[in-house]
């Protein structure tokens, strides 16, 4: 029997996922190593980048780009991992660092799959209270 929601199946949905971009960016004949780098860079960046957009941007983009991160964390928890992590490692797993290692070597954690699955969690729940925090105070702390 098929079980959609079995993590077995999640897992082969996140490979299946991989595959297809994999394949995807090998017809464009673009050279991996640089590829990598490149998506490596703006996973590494992206949760930066919107910051500055939350403190600047209206309340429409802010919950619209909430709703994207939401929308990640909830795909991450899904597929059981990070595919953009899997495609990194797919296209130049020499010297792979993953993103979250930066937090784990932070705070003197080891680097192996078990830390960097909850460390991910860990980091994801406080950048989204800071965003939050960052919500509420802009838009909806009224000043007496």
């Amino acid at each position: 029997m098929f079980d959609f929601l079995s993590l077995e199946n999640r897992k082969y949905q996140r490979k299946c996922l991989v595959e297809f971009i994999f394949k995807y960016f090998n017809n464009i004949n673009y050279p991996n190593k640089i590829l990598a780098f490149i998506i490596k860079s703006i996973h590494f960046t992206f949760p930066f980048f919107f910051i500055f957009i939350f403190l600047s941007a209206s309340l429409h983009y802010c919950i619209l780009y909430y709703c994207v991160m939401l929308f990640f964390l909830l795909l991450y928890i899904y597929l059981n991992g990070c595919f953009v992590t899997h495609l990194e490692y797919k296209l130049y797993s020499k010297h792979f660092i993953n993103i979250i290692d930066p937090y784990l070597a932070l705070v003197g954690y080891p680097f192996n799959k078990h830390t960097r699955f909850y460390g991910s969690f860990v980091v994801a729940f406080i950048y989204f209270f800071i965003v939050s925090i960052i919500i509420y105070w802009r838009f909806y702390k009224k000043i007496d």
